[in-house]
């Protein structure tokens, strides 16, 4: 009996070649695409974060009658109790940070009722609080998600307890009188401005409860010596038109444009952290030198500072979130600062 044989069909290594050459060119066609789509995942999850702080921040109005505070500085001998923000201590001068406030209405009551106020921030007692880890404040497109504050550069003495929680986020309440000043002159002065009064410097919706010393003045005057209740309905420029928190990511790691460097720290990077609220200081384009025209994304060390490309999420006051290029004029960056100016922001930015 006659058996057939059928040829049996195989690649060749030409062909073969081209079909991995082929598959190479789809998968290089391919990442940037799944790439697009993580950072846009990204960027809708870092805009819910601000806009999960917004809707915390008009709870605690609505709750108390009142925008909670950038910081709180109270207690002590000199300072005394402060019984609306949890301060009843007579005997020890405490700070507390903007996040500490918000944490019932971010979802976080156990926290809450664990930190002690009568105690810092940055005191033992109150480690376990403040140095959890809370998504709300991560913006996933910042590297290393797992980041904890040190406290300070390996060659300084660390100024408080390693292990702090950071925050990609800040209040932005304040505009540095060195933009409107000589040799910069880049903005008119805003409205209220005192020359050589520091707290004047201040000119945002959420302001610091505090007395704390002047960074030229000592104790004469206080820098902060003001005790601010301000409602929705007192900002005069409209909640739309004024900027309540905003991103400052990546900290506590020095960023100056897209590069780290790991040996210079940024302060105020914790949730909890009373410095973690910031005045814009502008900076010069290439991001080495406080000072200059350059608005965002130049360096993180307390600026407005995003890992998304063209520019950086702002949360405005009535809970909305705009993505606002990193081409903002310091003008413009003026307006959105200002709670009571009397300045008209342009619909774009």
């Amino acid at each position: 009996m006659t058996r057939s044989i059928r040829n049996r069909s195989a690649f060749t290594l030409i062909e073969l070649l081209v079909v991995i050459a082929i598959i190479a060119i789809l998968i290089g066609l391919l990442l940037p695409a799944v790439q697009k789509i993580r950072e846009a995942a990204a960027r809708m999850k870092c805009s819910n974060n601000l806009k999960q702080i917004g809707l915390a921040v008009h709870n605690y109005e609505s709750a108390f009658g009142y925008l909670p505070p950038a910081r709180v500085d109270g207690g002590g001998p000199v300072v005394g109790p402060m019984p609306e923000f949890g301060i009843t201590t007579t005997t020890n001068y405490v700070q507390h940070g903007p996040g500490t406030y918000l944490l019932p209405y971010l979802e976080q009551e156990p926290l809450f009722r664990g930190y002690n106020f009568n105690l810092s921030w940055n005191d033992i007692g109150n480690r376990a609080v403040v140095g959890t880890k809370l998504s709300v404040f991560i913006c996933p497109s910042s590297p290393d998600g797992d980041r904890l504050d040190p406290g300070a550069s390996a060659s300084q003495t660390p100024k408080y307890n390693p292990g702090i929680a950071v925050s990609d986020y800040t209040i932005n309440n304040g505009l540095n009188q060195r933009l409107y000043t000589p040799p910069l002159n880049l903005i008119p002065p805003p409205a209220g401005y005192t020359p050589g009064v520091d707290s004047t410097q201040y000119v945002g919706a959420l302001l610091p409860y505090s007395v704390i010393s002047s960074f030229t003045t000592g104790m004469n005057p206080p820098f902060y010596n003001r005790k601010p209740k301000v409602r929705l309905v007192t900002v005069r420029d409209g909640l739309s038109n004024t900027m309540f928190w905003t991103e400052d990511a990546g900290r506590p790691i020095r960023w100056t444009l897209r590069t780290p460097n790991p040996n210079s720290f940024t302060s105020g990077a914790g949730w909890s952290d009373p410095d973690n609220e910031m005045w814009v200081d502008g900076y010069t384009t290439n991001g080495v030198t406080a000072g200059g025209p350059c608005m965002m994304n130049c360096n993180n060390n307390n600026e407005v500072y995003s890992f998304h490309s063209g520019g950086a999420l702002i949360l405005l006051g009535d809970g909305h979130v705009v993505f606002a290029r990193d081409t903002m004029a310091p003008i413009v960056m003026a307006q959105l600062t200002t709670a009571n100016g009397g300045d008209i922001t342009p619909s774009e930015y």
